[in-house]
């Protein structure tokens, strides 16, 4: 684990850094160049100005400076000699002068006629140098004029100028480095505050948003993420603490149920006949509670991602038709009736045993809310590229405020459709069928209908997604 801040203030410290030396070797280098383009102008007029003594006939004036060769330099800095064709010298301007070096090349290109300037050796040092040819009307005085200055105060130059620069290199490093360490600590600083105060929500805090610097357009989108995140996990909360009241509700009524029957048969002596009542009205609950479980576990699954549909061309009538075979023996008065619109069957892309279950739960949720001597109608229709399946009884509808919740887990509404059905009886049916509907892509709606009975559709996708 590394610290964002400390990354952030040392990229920035040597991207500056290399950004610094870049600008600092280029300005270098523009005054070394510089600088050396001056001395050269400065030797082609000295030459122009020993050229035209010469060429008024007089001698090479000496330099009356000292012979010191540092003062020299410092003082004057100018070396003059005048060399025959063979290189000898015949005259300087002063007994420095003599002692300059010849450059062998450089001579010969002034002895045809070129100009040619050369940094050469000269004592300890160097010295650049401008060689030029006499005009040929003045051969007879000399061959080759020789111009020099020693390049001593050039280095000292680049020198100062060197440290000036890495001065100011390390001087803004430095202010860099201060500057990087606050801008990485205030670009960090709102993260932190937002850190800190979603660390403060907890379970019990629900409601609560983070608001801390939600004005910044950067940090917006982490906010409205965060927050988002927030708002489900508040709905997930709640729906878990109803979820759990709710199968503590329900598996309290059996569980009581059982209790009570088995002590009322205990009570006293029975007959074979009472006690098998009571056995069966046990077994009853008993699989009202393995009902529950069984759905719970069903719904974790498929929520979970572990049970997902295996689809395969399937016909639709075929399923609704085995699934009102499967619901008669229960129906207990109430009255079927199937109706497959269309020539052909409608052939939809699902999972057969999984739609299968979900027509049965529709079917079981119409036996368990209405009375006696309803009427159910299933019909399979086709819509465009979907198929449909259209469940509608006649009996008492439910509330339109409690149509929204009705593929909620345990929604229990206290209406006349429950009532008639013998009470409040809550449970996962129609919140698996929408759960296994929605995992094959496709919808299913509840509404009441006007003539009264309710109504609910399902459609499917007739290809694959």
């Amino acid at each position: 684990m590394y610290s964002l801040r400390r990354t952030l203030a040392v990229r920035l410290s040597l991207t500056l850094l290399i950004a610094l030396v870049l600008v600092g070797v280029w300005a270098f280098l523009g005054v070394h160049r510089t600088l050396r383009a001056q001395l050269d102008q400065s030797l082609g007029a000295a030459l122009a100005l020993e050229l035209d003594v010469i060429a008024a006939g007089a001698p090479l004036a000496p330099h009356g400076g000292p012979a010191d060769t540092a003062a020299f330099v410092r003082e004057f800095n100018r070396l003059v000699v005048l060399r025959d064709a063979g290189g000898a010298a015949l005259a300087a301007n002063s007994p420095l002068a003599a002692g300059l070096t010849r450059d062998s090349a450089a001579f010969a290109a002034a002895l045809s006629g070129e100009r040619r300037w050369v940094t050469e050796p000269w004592g300890s040092g160097w010295v650049r140098a401008l060689y030029a040819p006499i005009p040929p009307g003045l051969r007879s005085r000399g061959a080759v004029l020789q111009v020099a200055a020693s390049t001593a105060p050039l280095a000292h130059a680049n020198r100062d100028t060197l440290f000036v620069i890495v001065g100011t290199v390390v001087l803004s490093l430095v202010a860099t480095a201060f500057g990087a360490s606050w801008l990485a600590r205030s670009a960090v600083a709102p993260v932190e505050e937002i850190a800190s105060q979603a660390e403060e929500i907890g379970p019990g805090t629900v409601g609560q948003r983070i608001t801390a610097h939600a004005d910044i357009e950067e940090l917006q989108s982490l906010i409205t993420v965060l927050n988002g995140v927030l708002e489900r996990l508040d709905r997930a909360f709640a729906a878990q603490r109803r979820i759990i009241a709710d199968v503590g509700h329900d598996l309290r009524t059996p569980l009581t149920s059982m209790r009570g029957q088995i002590e009322v048969a205990l009570r006293g002596e029975r007959d074979r006949d009472e006690y098998r009542r009571t056995l069966g009205s046990v077994l009853e609950d008993i699989d009202h509670l393995g009902s529950i479980s069984d759905s719970l576990i069903l719904l974790a699954r498929i929520e979970a991602g572990e049970l997902t549909p295996q689809p395969a061309p399937v016909h639709l009538g075929d399923l609704a038709r085995a699934a009102v075979r499967r619901a008669e023996p229960r129906a207990a008065g109430r009255r079927f009736r199937l109706d497959v619109a269309g020539a052909s069957e409608p052939e939809v892309i699902a999972d057969a045993g999984m739609i299968g279950l979900v027509l049965d739960h529709l079917l079981d949720n119409t036996i368990r809310h209405t009375p006696n001597g309803t009427s159910v109608e299933a019909t399979v229709a086709v819509d465009g590229d979907r198929a449909a399946v259209v469940v509608r009884d006649n009996g008492p509808g439910i509330p339109e405020h409690d149509l929204p919740r009705l593929f909620e887990r345990f929604y229990r509404g206290d209406n006349a459709r429950t009532r008639a059905a013998g009470g409040g009886v809550a449970g996962l049916g129609l919140t698996v069928a929408a759960a296994i509907v929605d995992a094959h892509r496709g919808t299913i709606t509840a509404a009441n209908l006007p003539t009264g009975g309710l109504e609910v559709r399902i459609s499917l996708p007739r290809r694959a997604p």
